[in-house]
């Protein structure tokens, strides 16, 4: 049988054809190719954020307070700190959320590795076009125009919720409805029990990014 080619395009654009080649394969390739290629541009992406400032809003109080040398440590810090950030969160998302959904099922791991590629690349496209609109409107990641984060804003000053609600987002809604198509496609599971994986990962996402958004890591160094 021949080899399943692993091109994340065409299982974004034509999702049907790719999960049922995908299904049906015996054997999903090199995977670890395009798993280890995705998670260095996670790393160059937060990398790129990080250069032009965003999400180092605390450094603007630093620029009055510390020296200059002391300044341009903290900022390569957290430029150091947004690049290993960005490795790790693209090996959670491949990893731990491929492990969730094999865990449930009887697939393969691989086949949900091959579906968190496209998740991931998902995400990323969602990163790579917030530094431009950050740059050019001036907001933070809480108020991106991509997620809820701004409407939350208008009803509550509660950081937790805001955090919660700016964590969901368009791009991710987007990436929630390829998991649905994937899972629902690969496996033998109900509609209910692959909409009730996909929004318990989630949900367990959005939940630790409002935990982590809240603490002030910024006082810890």
């Amino acid at each position: 049988m021949q080899q399943f080619q692993i091109r994340l395009l065409r299982g974004l654009r034509r999702p049907n054809d790719y999960i049922y080649d995908l299904k049906n394969t015996e054997s999903v390739g090199k995977v670890w190719r395009h798993v280890i290629a995705l998670i260095l541009l996670s790393g160059f992406v937060s990398g790129l954020s990080a250069f032009f400032g965003i999400g180092g809003e605390y450094l603007a109080d630093e620029l009055t307070k510390a020296s200059a040398a002391e300044f341009e440590w903290k900022k390569l810090l957290f430029l150091i700190g947004q690049v290993l950030w960005g490795f790790f969160y693209g090996a959670v998302i491949l990893y731990l959320s491929s492990l969730w959904f094999w865990s449930m099922t009887d697939t393969g791991l691989r086949k949900f590795l091959v579906m968190q590629l496209i998740v991931l690349l998902v995400l990323l496209v969602e990163k790579l076009l917030f530094i431009p609109v950050s740059l050019l409107l001036g907001v933070p990641e809480l108020s991106s125009p991509f997620s809820f984060g701004p409407i939350a804003q208008s009803l509550t000053n509660n950081a937790f919720i805001v955090n919660f609600f700016s964590a969901i987002t368009i791009f991710k809604l987007l990436a929630m409805w390829i998991q649905y198509c994937y899972v629902r496609g690969l496996t033998e599971k109900s509609r209910a029990i692959v909409l009730g994986l996909v929004l318990g990962l989630n949900l367990l996402y959005w939940l630790f990014t409002a935990v982590f958004s809240i603490i002030h890591f910024e006082n810890i160094i």
